[in-house]
């Protein structure tokens, strides 16, 4: 990852730097993301993202050290974060998962602990450094990410998966997700302008509320760990309820699909969840085909403008945020709070 230094100081929402773009602005709106996932079954998912998936979707009731292979199932999708390391590496059981001890500890900080979450009233600003480095595709041929409307003159897209340092007891941990408390899934059926339903809802996206505070904040972790101005593409905004409505990306199967959990009530003395499915399961059933209110665990990635032969720089491009759903732990239904129904207003750029 190509080290950035910190940036001061609010994001700018304006730069005289950056260039001019129009929205695109069709007559006949279409709801955000709802045509741009056709290759949604073709995600290309690395090991390591894999493993991950894998230990966020359930518990396992699997003790011990392991034996040899999974111990090298397990080095093998730790990566280059093993790289330049001659001494073995110690293993130990998270939640019934092998994973190094250095990965317990950090899992342990934010899942268990529930530490550094945003949205957490007790932690008001997590102590989380955002990491970005984009590389070049088109986005043309880009077969997982999304954007918040077809663009009729494809250009070059530069892309980047986040990543987040973590530092505890003054020593850093890094991870590909962090956790926002205080979110809002929504599992209703959607429709499109003509009444049909949105056959890719629920199955490879689904909308999340996010507070309009919380969501600030997040875009100011970005700013001050990467120097990139996060831009408003792709966001819906409810000034009313002080919500900003994300379209988060779900794995489908064959990948791990995202776990959905809810609150153990009878377990008052300690906040622990039991898992129900996976979010596409859950979304099928009629008697969660509601809006959640619960603690939500993303990957992030980000998507600028640039040329093939020029790598974008923050002076000149604004990134798009983009949230993939990994694990959702609810308190129940939020019953005051509105869906999204259909062709919800785009944020509009600050004057």
């Amino acid at each position: 990852m190509v080290s950035v230094s910190e940036h001061e100081g609010d994001f700018p929402t304006k730069s005289p730097f950056k260039k001019l773009r129009a929205t695109y602005n069709p007559n006949n709106p279409k709801p955000p993301v709802q045509e741009v996932r056709r290759t949604a079954t073709n995600w290309q998912i690395t090991p390591t993202r894999r493993r991950w998936l894998s230990i966020m979707s359930d518990d396992k009731d699997a003790q011990g050290e392991g034996d040899e292979v999974e111990q090298q199932e397990v080095l093998a999708s730790m990566g280059d974060r093993n790289e330049g390391s001659d001494s073995p590496v110690s293993m130990v059981r998270w939640r019934g998962h092998l994973v190094s001890e250095k990965e317990a500890k950090i899992l342990k900080h934010v899942f268990d602990d529930m530490q550094d979450h945003f949205g957490n009233r007790k932690c008001e600003s997590p102590n989380i450094k955002f990491n970005f480095d984009p590389s070049l595709f088109l986005c043309k041929n880009e077969l997982y990410t999304y954007r918040s409307h077809p663009d009729p003159t494809p250009r070059d897209r530069w892309h980047g998966e986040l990543d987040f340092t973590y530092t505890i007891n003054h020593e850093t941990y890094n991870m590909d997700y962090i956790a926002i408390d205080n979110v809002y899934f929504d599992l209703n059926p959607k429709y499109d302008g003509e009444g049909k339903q949105i056959k890719d809802y629920g199955h490879s996206w689904i909308y999340v509320y996010v507070p309009d505070e919380v969501m600030s904040r997040v875009k100011q972790n970005f700013y001050t760990g990467t120097g990139w101005s996060p831009s408003d593409e792709g966001l819906a905004d409810d000034r009313n309820a002080e919500l900003v409505s994300i379209p988060a990306k779900i794995y489908p199967a064959p990948n791990p699909e995202p776990s959905f959990w809810t609150r153990d009530v009878e377990d008052r003395a300690n906040l622990s969840f039991t898992r129900v499915g996976s979010v596409q399961s859950v979304a099928k059933d009629a008697d969660y085909q509601k809006i959640h209110r619960g603690i939500g665990v993303f990957a992030m990635s980000a998507d600028v403008p640039g040329r093939e032969n020029r790598k974008p720089t923050p002076d000149y491009e604004d990134a798009q945020l983009m949230f993939t759903l990994i694990s959702a732990r609810t308190f129940g239904p939020a019953v005051t709070v509105a869906p999204v129904v259909y062709a919800p207003r785009l944020r509009s750029p600050a004057s």
